[in-house]
């Protein structure tokens, strides 16, 4: 979908996107378990979070398409 020049940049987003959002799901995981007590809310979240990206992907890029890139 991207432009060879900015396929770098993307993923160096993605990545530390997914860094952050794995600390941050640690430590809400871990206030999940200490407040209830059990794994089943995790389960749910961590279920749902797949369905959550997929209505993303459809919302955000209905037709998969090459960006057309502002400086090339």
């Amino acid at each position: 979908m991207f432009p060879r020049h900015v396929v770098g940049s993307v993923v160096g987003f993605g990545g530390m996107a997914g860094a952050v959002g794995g600390v941050l799901i640690a430590k809400i995981v871990c206030y999940i378990l200490q407040w209830t007590g059990s794994y089943l809310p995790v389960l749910i979240l961590a279920g749902s979070a797949y369905l959550v990206a997929l209505a993303l992907v459809h919302v955000l890029a209905p037709k998969l398409q090459p960006v057309q890139a502002a400086i090339e």
